[in-house]
């Protein structure tokens, strides 16, 4: 009997330096590792160990590259044989089809949209000689965006950052089955305040940390901010043992880095670890509730006729975000004012046609439904969630606020925890808890107050275990720099030496004399101004913008050794929302309706969305500068690019 042939094993290939010189890719092909090429043009890295030079000659073959090489030709093809004409209506032209670009990308229209109306441009206007010459279609608009606007506010946020100390914050999402990466940056600027900017946006299905903290490397020498002092590394997620932020702190060499920990998810998932530890889940309840009239009008109506007989007005049932698990307050608050309602309608169903989880709820006031001097146990629970998330609710208002800074986060958490001790402490779980409490039976009492005390146990667990509240704490120590009181030498000594900032101790301390004088001034005059303009627009003043009363300071003296304490403290983020928004603008961007859109198309659009601190019609201003005259130079040039031979995306 014959043996079977064994399988045999593939032989692996490393990168050969001779594939350099290859005169087909020697312009683009570079030696990225061992195993491993990079395309310059497309900026990607391909692996060659398993088909050798093949895998250089496929990416070569794939459409993505053939049209960016193509590009290049027809660039560096018409930057020779093309004489343009500088006069001013080709100017006013330009500055027009940029003009409408950005238009269409700070509110996401699809180049389609734009499209429709470049053909309608002549029609509207036809007396301006401007709008007749206007061709900006749907392939010169992404040319626009991708290869002058994008580069362009790249360049000024880089420009803009210069030598100043920053923050790298980062998160992942999906579109699809493509896992999707921004970066951000966050500084202190002394003329602006707090900027944030995108750097980079790329696609990486490896989501380890250590891939991440590789691709935050690259992004930021691609960047040219290697070099800069790197304060904080801000994201969701932040593991114990392998983590982006100690890859990240080892593969810099920054020892002092600190951990941006986005502070309204560890409010989140406080909260939700605590609710676990009740024997009745609530969040299940409101989940089944809103499942039982979210897409069945015949049962609105019916709840509608049982509200009429409890003489309660309907309210619209909210959902429970599993994200966003605050959002339990206003769907909890919400179901309560049904509630009487609710228990007709589902004791009426009857336990049969009704989910076990809601009647769990129900079983003991299925012959006493019309009884509201009384509350059971189940409803016990209902009230104390709804309670302990009104307190939640109001730390997370403050975290969520546009003026949060980190110097304040201490303070808020501080608050929060003594609010959950002091709760714990006097047994208080709610006043309409604590009054309906007293007439269950004694092993029912014993049940709920058993499961509230375990529940504001595990709270005050996470709560330590993910937020500093150490005296030498980084949180404790920047907390002076929200100037609730006049600044000490001693304070800003140990906060120095804690973020390893080297100052001139006498020099900080004229400075700060000089502040602690102008203070009081700076605050009032801020407060008015900024009263003033919430009056004008009718929205309420809630607390002053710190950051703003340090331009101000910086404006009035020089201060460089307070300047560099506040870059470093004032660069940390307090949370994760301006990542978080460019993933909203990303969504707004590549809606279904987009689905043929590529990543590096939305990257360039995020960078114009994000990276141009400028309204439209401040733009419009702004192209008119003498600081716009690189920007309008690059488009100009780019109206003598022949089109591609392949059709543009159908966006």
């Amino acid at each position: 009997m014959e043996e079977p042939d064994k399988k045999k094993s593939r032989r692996l290939c490393s990168f050969k330096d001779e594939w350099l010189q290859l005169p087909e890719y020697r312009n683009w092909l570079t030696k990225a590792s061992e195993d491993s090429g990079h395309c310059s043009i497309c900026r990607v890295q391909f692996t060659v160990k398993f088909d050798s030079v093949k895998a250089i000659k496929h990416h070569a073959e794939t459409k993505g590259h053939r049209i960016k090489v193509q590009g290049q030709v027809w660039s560096s093809t018409s930057n020779k044989v093309s004489v343009k004409t500088d006069n001013a209506e080709e100017q006013h032209i330009c500055t027009a089809e940029l003009l409408l670009t950005y238009h269409g990308v700070k509110h996401h229209h699809s180049y389609r949209s734009q499209d429709c109306g470049n053909k309608l441009y002549h029609s509207i206007f036809p007396d301006s000689k401007i709008a007749c010459k206007i061709h900006c279609g749907m392939t010169k608009a992404e040319a626009l965006i991708e290869n002058v606007l994008a580069p362009h506010s790249l360049k000024l946020a880089v420009q803009d950052i210069g030598s100043t100390p920053f923050s790298i914050a980062t998160d992942a999402s999906n579109k699809g089955n493509t896992i999707l990466f921004p970066v951000a940056v966050r500084y202190f600027n002394k003329d602006k305040g707090i900027c944030m900017s995108i750097i980079d946006f790329f696609e990486d299905a490896d989501e380890t940390s250590e891939a991440i903290a590789n691709n935050l490397r690259s992004c930021l020498q691609n960047s040219g901010l290697i070099q800069n002092k790197i304060v904080a590394y801000g994201a969701v997620n932040f593991g114990e043992n392998k983590s982006v932020f100690l890859h990240l702190k080892q593969m810099l060499d920054l020892p002092s880095l600190v951990p941006g920990y986005c502070s309204a998810h560890i409010v989140h998932n406080t909260a939700k670890r605590g609710l676990n530890m009740l024997s009745y889940d609530v969040e299940y309840l409101v989940i089944k509730v809103f499942s039982e009239f979210s897409s069945s009008a015949k049962n609105i109506s019916e709840l509608k006729e049982f509200s009429d007989f409890v003489e309660t007005e309907y309210s619209e049932i909210l959902h429970q975000v599993p994200k966003r698990f605050l959002t339990l307050f206003t769907a909890v608050d919400r179901l309560l004012k049904n509630w009487p309602a609710l228990k007709y309608y589902f004791v009426n169903k009857g336990k049969e046609d009704v989910s076990r989880t809601i009647w769990a709820f129900l079983a003991e006031q299925e012959d006493r439904v019309s009884d509201v001097e009384t509350i059971t146990l189940p409803e016990l629970y209902i009230y104390f969630v709804h309670n302990v998330m009104s307190q939640f609710n109001n730390t997370i208002k403050v975290l969520e606020s546009d003026y949060i800074q980190v110097t304040e986060l201490y303070a808020t958490f501080n608050k929060l925890r003594r609010e959950i001790q002091n709760r714990q402490e006097k047994g208080f779980y709610g006043y309409k808890v604590t009054q309906f409490l007293k007439k269950l039976p004694l092993n029912e009492q014993d049940t709920f107050v058993g499961d509230a005390q375990r529940a504001y146990t595990r709270m005050l667990q996470y709560l330590e275990k993910w937020f500093d509240f150490s005296e030498n704490s980084f949180y404790a120590l920047c907390a002076p720099l929200n100037l609730d009181e006049p600044l000490q030498l001693n304070k800003l000594c140990a906060l120095s030496t804690n973020l390893n900032i080297q100052v001139d101790v006498d020099e900080l301390f004229t400075e700060m004399c000089i502040l602690n004088d102008v203070l009081p001034i700076l605050k009032s005059s801020i407060h008015d101004a900024e009263s003033a303009q919430c009056q004008q627009q009718q929205e309420r003043h809630h607390q002053i913008n710190v950051p703003e009363i340090w331009v101000e300071l910086f404006k009035c003296c020089e201060a460089p050794n307070l300047l560099r304490i506040v870059q470093h403290v004032f660069a940390v983020p307090p949370s994760n929302a301006f990542v978080e928004g460019i993933f909203s603008a990303m969504k707004n961007s590549w809606a279904d309706e987009r689905n043929r859109l590529q990543v590096d198309m939305v990257k360039a659009e995020l960078f114009v969305h994000f990276n141009y601190k400028m309204t439209c019609a401040e733009f419009a201003g702004f192209l008119q500068t003498g600081a716009a005259k690189e920007l309008v130079t690059a488009a100009t040039n780019d109206q003598q690019f022949q089109l591609p031979l392949t059709p543009p995306c159908l966006v």
